[in-house]
């Protein structure tokens, strides 16, 4: 039985990529590779992205493959939080960019609208911490929120809402210029 109460809830992508059943998860996964292989990286190599204002959104984090040792690079929401770029991985250290972040943090590039710059990393492991920016998300982006993990502007609110388990299930990166 499917707690409607808990995040993320049914329909929504995070509850796609962590659901038992395998095939939703891989459908889930190979839509965002398309859509990141053939319009999000290619647009962004072209210089086109940010000038279409999608560099406000969307980082290119460039790691080293932790098996291949070759460049990766991936395109992903970002927020400023604080003035401090933060990143979600929503499958968790499960995720391939993320295992090659941890593998090697001293290789990690970030590229958002025109800028490029070495970043250092920091992982959110505090739960509280997790929490509060997970209210702050939900409510200065709830459209991203409710697509993201099903929040409902209309009836949820960030003090009374159960955001237990996306803390067990998402990782949250904040990245910082290297000088």
């Amino acid at each position: 039985m499917v707690d409607e109460e808990k995040l993320p809830r049914s329909g929504s992508v995070l509850y796609n990529l962590t659901h038992k059943d395998e095939e939703l998860r891989e459908k889930t996964l190979k839509r965002f590779r398309r859509l990141n292989k053939f319009l999000i990286l290619p647009l962004y190599r072209l210089r086109l992205l940010p000038l279409l204002g999608f560099g406000r959104i969307f980082l290119i984090l460039t790691t080293r493959g932790r098996i291949s040792g070759k460049k990766r690079r991936t395109p992903l929401e970002y927020h400023r939080i604080n003035g401090i770029i933060t990143i979600f991985s929503g499958r968790g250290e499960d995720a391939s960019w993320f295992k090659n972040l941890h593998a090697n943090p001293e290789s990690v590039w970030v590229r958002h609208g025109f800028h490029s710059f070495p970043a250092r990393i920091e992982i959110i492991l505090d739960d509280h911490e997790k929490l509060e920016i997970f209210k702050w998300y939900a409510k200065k982006h709830s459209r991203s929120a409710k697509m993201l993990f099903g929040w409902n502007r209309e009836e949820d609110t960030p003090d009374s809402s159960d955001f237990s388990n996306l803390i067990k299930i998402v990782s949250i990166i904040r990245l910082y210029h290297e000088k």
